[in-house]
């Protein structure tokens, strides 16, 4: 799980059915939106601006790195790298 920069959200792992998704909590109201589909994602780690969350996805039998918007509008892979990505984490900003 991760805290967003602001502490109003969590990013984490939802299980359901033996499938796992990435969801966020509003910490404020306790409401939880699941955010991805394929049911094999992992590690989530907001983004600095905590507009997006970086994480991991299974695809093919190896880690695939990926991103999603934090109202799940915007779902992006982020190329394969032909590695087994597990535990992706953003960078600070350097100014």
């Amino acid at each position: 799980a991760d805290i967003s920069a602001d502490g109003k959200m969590m990013a984490m792992v939802h299980g359901q059915g033996g499938k796992f998704y990435i969801a966020v909590q509003d910490l404020q109201t306790g409401t939880v939106q699941v955010l991805t589909e394929t049911g094999r994602d992992e590690s989530p780690s907001f983004a600095p601006n905590s507009r997006m969350i970086l994480y991991a996805t299974e695809q093919k039998g190896k880690g695939e790195l990926a991103a999603v918007s934090v109202d799940g509008r915007i779902h992006q892979r982020l190329g394969e790298s032909g590695v087994d990505v597990r535990e992706p984490a953003w960078s600070p900003i350097r100014k």
